[in-house]
């Protein structure tokens, strides 16, 4: 893979980007007062209330990722926008994953040419051809983000910026929570992608743009005559994410309810809130069973979750996976209530889970060991979060 950098602006710029003292309110709360005595958009106004909700500081510096589509490049300008004397805290990146030939290649150009003439630096990643069909074991889709999160998330650091800011917006989240619905999912799914998540170490990912929708963003793109670039396979339907967006929810909005993405993006928020609560329960838990935890192994006392609902239990399970960043998307809920299962019955036991985790009964402990292989790229996504 080949990393490149282009644009006007030096990599000292931005080593210190931290450290830049703001020549104005630069704080998103703020951003949204200042907006109503200006001639600035709703869009603009949501998307300062979406980077308010991130606790997302560009004085801290912002990597903006832009494939070239409408959606970043309505973030790009929107961002530039609503701190026009921020170019040495912003950057821009692109990954060229080349699995559209030249297509690929021109939306590269198209992004650093477009990151130049705003007066931005430019980072580019080109992917190795086929490289990403090799490692996809089954989806190229997954293969490709978690190439680009890998990328982002160094990048990031290298260049001493705190946030990983991407596109998504109001109906990628339907389409989400949806997507996680028909394939199953427990209460933490069903809250969709969050505002700000940790992506890699001292950086964060972050979606300012959940609370806008495509349709604004349209009006965005056209009101403001940018350019942008049409990536085709969008209209692919082998990919389960294009069938959701091109024929799923239009029919539910056609022969069901008009508002399903609101609606859906509604119960995203308020399962977010419930599993939010039963985070701060299940972390009060696991501080007090866990008597061992590494990397690959952890060793619970099982005396003292035998009287925690089955609810609670579950969901200190998922927590425990999280915590030890051991891959989650094979879980299903009868893996999750084996788990259970062996920590309220006192015989010995021993089964594997996938992952491979290994869990081990014996007395009042149960050990779990994380399989060493491929431990990177299976460690790296453990949840089907975009």
């Amino acid at each position: 893979m080949e990393s490149t950098t282009s644009g006007t602006a030096t990599a000292s710029c931005y080593q210190s980007a931290r450290n830049v003292q703001p020549v104005r309110d630069y704080r998103p709360e703020n951003l949204q007062k200042r907006l109503v005595n200006t001639e600035m958009t709703n869009f603009h106004a949501s998307l300062a209330g979406g980077y308010a909700t991130a606790d997302c500081q560009v004085t801290d510096g912002l990597l903006l990722a832009v494939s070239g589509g409408a959606d970043s490049i309505a973030l790009l300008h929107g961002t530039l926008a609503l701190w026009p004397d921020a170019a040495q805290q912003l950057v821009v990146a692109h990954v060229n994953h080349r699995l559209r030939g030249a297509d690929s290649d021109a939306d590269a150009d198209f992004v650093a040419k477009l990151a130049k003439s705003v007066g931005l630096r430019c980072e580019l990643l080109t992917v190795e051809q086929g490289s990403v069909q090799a490692n996809s074991r089954g989806s190229v889709e997954e293969a490709a983000r978690n190439v680009r999160y890998d990328w982002l998330a160094a990048t990031a650091k290298r260049l001493n910026l705190a946030s990983v800011v991407t596109a998504h917006h109001m109906d990628d989240q339907a389409e989400t929570i949806l997507h996680h619905i028909i394939r199953g999912t427990g209460l933490r799914g069903l809250g969709g992608m969050r505002s700000s998540r940790p992506l890699g170490e001292g950086v964060s990912l972050v979606r300012p743009m959940l609370a806008i929708s495509q349709t604004e963003i349209d009006a965005v793109i056209a009101t403001g005559r940018y350019e942008y670039r049409e990536d085709v396979s969008n209209q692919e339907f082998q990919f389960t994410r294009n069938r959701l967006r091109a024929q799923l929810l239009p029919l539910l909005a056609q022969e069901f309810n008009p508002q399903v993405t609101r609606a859906l993006v509604s119960l995203g928020q308020q399962a977010a809130a419930s599993a939010q609560c039963l985070d701060e329960l299940a972390d009060q838990l696991l501080d007090k069973v866990i008597l061992e935890a590494g990397p690959e192994i952890c060793q619970l006392d099982a005396d003292q979750m035998t009287q925690t609902g089955d609810g609670l239990l579950r969901h200190a399970f998922t927590q425990l996976w999280i915590r030890q960043q051991w891959p989650r998307q094979k879980m299903t809920s009868a893996h999750w209530q084996r788990l259970c299962t062996i920590v309220q019955t006192p015989s010995a036991a021993s089964f594997q889970m996938p992952g491979p985790v290994d869990v081990r009964r014996s007395g009042n402990l149960v050990r779990l060991s994380f399989e060493i292989g491929d431990t990177k790229k299976a460690r790296h996504k453990t949840c089907a979060e975009p």
